[in-house]
């Protein structure tokens, strides 16, 4: 199970950001120049410095780009409060909707892995007979 951290203290290069979210940096960049990624801390030399909450959140951003989700209702979800009980609700009915494109997604790739894995089992009998007949 993968470990989730939070915190705001800036502490990861661009660099090493793209190795831990497997993002390029030029999306990376992207995503903040368009706004789902705000207040990145730069050191003296300029350079971005991103922190344990800002890596979730493009944890969040990739998990909802992998369902098929658009920027602008990315754009929405993040905008939306956490404070606010409607908005609250709206962030938890879009996770859910999230989560049942996911669990059909599950439900596909298991049908197409079991047809595979039957194919194999066939192919693999074929193989074993094959040989036995060679010997």
């Amino acid at each position: 199970m993968e470990e989730f951290i939070y915190g705001t203290e800036p502490k990861y290069s661009i660099k090493e950001v793209a190795q831990i979210t497997s993002l390029s940096k030029s999306t990376i960049r992207y995503y903040e120049e368009i706004g789902l990624l705000q207040n990145i801390a730069r050191d003296r030399n300029n350079i971005r410095l991103f922190s344990d909450d800002q890596i979730m959140r493009l944890r969040m951003i990739q998990c909802m780009r992998s369902t098929g989700m658009g920027i602008e209702m990315i754009r929405h979800y993040i905008g939306l409060s956490t404070e606010k009980p409607m908005e609250l609700n709206e962030k938890y009915s879009i996770v859910l909707n999230q989560e049942a494109m996911l669990l059909s997604q599950k439900q596909e790739i298991e049908a197409q892995l079991a047809l595979i894995e039957h194919k194999k089992s066939n192919y693999k009998k074929k193989l074993d007979e094959i040989k036995i007949y060679n010997k």
